[in-house]
């Protein structure tokens, strides 16, 4: 059976994030996004005030155990992961480029 190390699994995450091929999506959490996969599995991605802003990336099954919990601690790419997966969620890019627009339009 094959070992997936916790730092492999977390590029991973983090190289499909930057490709786009993760919806991540806010949850009723403040600073909490979370994906979901083929029903089976869920990934969150968060900074609970209790982790001292530390980023946590969180598996959980279809039953709602936790398989996985990285701590930006133990690989510190996951506060990078964390800020991707916020600019996705709540949709950040495209409301730069409308607030550049606003800005680039000539005065009348």
């Amino acid at each position: 059976m094959a070992k997936v190390t916790n730092y492999e699994f977390a590029s991973r995450i983090i190289m499909a994030t930057d490709q786009g091929r993760i919806d991540w999506q806010p949850t009723a959490q403040a600073r909490e996004f979370t994906a979901s996969f083929g029903g089976k599995w869920t990934l969150l991605v968060s900074q609970p005030m209790s982790e001292q802003f530390h980023a946590v990336l969180t598996v959980k099954d279809s039953e709602g155990e936790t398989i996985i919990r990285i701590v930006s601690t133990e690989d510190p790419r996951l506060d990078d992961l964390h800020e991707m997966a916020r600019r996705m969620a709540l949709k950040i890019d495209d409301a730069l480029v409308d607030l550049l627009s606003e800005i680039d339009k000539p005065k009348d």
